[in-house]
């Protein structure tokens, strides 16, 4: 005879930190500064790296998570990642962020179409995808939301 069962997940919460480091994010300047301190700056023009912010309900920053790392040309993300770290810290918004090691600002096809896949599925989660940045050594950075690209 065959026992039907499932195992018993626990969930647990604790801010790891009293107070929030970074405040409201309000703009993609505001992400950008913060994206600005998480990336490698030793590393930012030799591989690329792909980092999430995730956001609570008034635009605070939960946490960063440094999901992926690549070559020099690419980085492969996987949305289910992307999205179980948002779904395990509650999550309202997240903002993605990878760098180009080459110095481009403007988005690759395999960029616009990973920022579709991670929009959509955020729909599915209550999540919103608030912008997804591409940074570059020295050149400033791109964002989606400011180019109406979301």
């Amino acid at each position: 005879m065959m026992e039907n069962f499932l195992y018993e997940l626990k969930l647990s919460y604790r801010r790891t930190e009293e107070k929030t480091a970074h405040g409201s994010i309000r703009s993609s300047q505001d992400a950008f500064k913060i994206f600005e301190k998480v990336f490698d700056q030793d590393l930012i023009e030799a591989r690329e790296e792909f980092v999430i912010l995730y956001l609570n309900r008034a635009n605070t920053v939960i946490g960063y998570y440094k999901a992926f790392q690549g070559g020099v040309s690419s980085v492969v993300a996987d949305t289910k990642l992307i999205l179980s770290m948002g779904l395990k810290t509650l999550a309202s918004g997240i903002i993605l962020a990878h760098n180009h090691p080459s110095g481009r600002l403007t988005p690759s096809e395999p960029d616009i179409r990973l920022t579709n896949r991670v929009k959509e599925a955020c729909k599915h989660v209550d999540m919103e995808l608030l912008d997804h940045l591409i940074l570059t050594a020295g050149q400033g950075y791109y964002s989606f939301a400011d180019e109406g690209k979301l």
